[in-house]
């Protein structure tokens, strides 16, 4: 059973946990000024982010990843509930495929965090009864697909019984040589991930195995992130991270940098830097095209190559990522 401290579910829970002091100093931020108390996409934060909020150098950069805000009630021309295309490329309950060789499992509607700019966050998600189940099912007749990614909600929070099953049921086949996780624990719940790592060190054996974290500033990196990360790493995985530019929060070079850098000391090399999705409700956070190309180009003079993220755009139907 969820520890009731571990997470919050209520705005006013959340912020009587930062303190008087935080709210005082706080309370004319744009985050908190802006605050939707009763938003159609429901509140959720963990207590470990919370904490990383408090320790902040830039908290309202933090804060408004999470917080609500009275624009997601604003309904704004070209975005829409399934602005990837999830819904077309649909297989079964659980299983997406929009690219060749290659599968995405929804594998839970549970996440560590509720992020307000969720491309998802209109998403009809199902409990399925037995995933791993239909996931077999599915692979059976798809033979072509030799990497397969867990997505959701977040596959770290299943539990490990039902984690174990649904990896049990993909390495059955052995055209599946590769398993991507997407997941924002590490940063939101390392309690949860830790609780899979007798697992998660056996797959290398079995798997080329990639994680993919999901880090939008530099703030949310911690000496517990770090020490995920290098069991990870020891272990034989991939990792890399995913972030989206988001107005407010770290659209700007420097904070870009510093994001780089830390992902790169914590052992993760920055992969895609995402344009947002036009879901329904995160019109607020968009940053113009040429701003991001403008934003890659001077962080491109700070950092070296491989330390620059891809700028790319997802767009419903396409067989890949759209560079910007």
């Amino acid at each position: 059973m969820e520890n009731p401290g571990t997470v919050f579910t209520q705005i006013s829970d959340f912020l009587d946990y930062l303190g008087s002091d935080f709210a005082t100093n706080f309370a004319k931020s744009e985050a908190l000024a802006n605050l939707n108390p009763t938003p159609k996409f429901p509140f959720l934060c963990s207590r470990h982010f919370a904490d990383l909020i408090k320790k902040s150098s830039d908290p309202t950069a933090l804060l408004s990843e999470i917080l609500p805000h009275v624009a997601e009630r604003e309904n704004v021309p070209g975005f829409v509930d399934d602005p990837v295309g999830d819904l077309p490329a649909s297989k079964s309950d659980c299983v997406i495929q929009k690219y060749d060789g290659r599968a995405l499992i929804v594998s839970t509607a549970t996440c560590g965090v509720r992020c307000r700019f969720c491309f998802r966050k209109n998403y009809p998600f199902q409990n399925i009864p037995d995933v791993a189940r239909e996931v077999s099912n599915w692979i059976d007749t798809h033979s072509d697909v030799w990497e397969v990614i867990l997505s959701g909600g977040d596959p770290l929070t299943l539990s490990p019984g039902a984690f174990r099953d649904l990896v049990e049921s993909i390495a059955v086949h052995p055209s599946v040589t590769t398993l991507r996780i997407h997941t924002r624990l590490p940063v939101m719940r390392p309690d949860l991930v830790m609780q899979h790592f007798e697992l998660l060190r056996e797959l290398p054996t079995r798997f080329h195995c990639v994680l993919v974290s999901h880090v939008n500033h530099a703030d949310e990196l911690d000496n517990e992130s770090a020490t995920l990360f290098a069991h990870f790493k020891i272990c034989g995985w991939t990792l890399l991270n995913q972030s989206v530019l988001l107005k407010g929060i770290n659209d700007s070079p420097d904070k870009l940098t510093a994001l780089c850098r830390k992902l790169f000391e914590q052992g993760v090399l920055p992969y895609y830097l995402h344009q947002l999705d036009h879901a329904n409700g995160v019109a607020h956070f968009e940053v113009p095209d040429e701003r991001a190309r403008e934003l890659i180009a001077e962080i491109r003079t700070k950092l070296p190559g491989y330390l620059v993220p891809k700028l790319v755009r997802e767009i419903a139907g396409e067989k890949s990522k759209t560079p910007v």
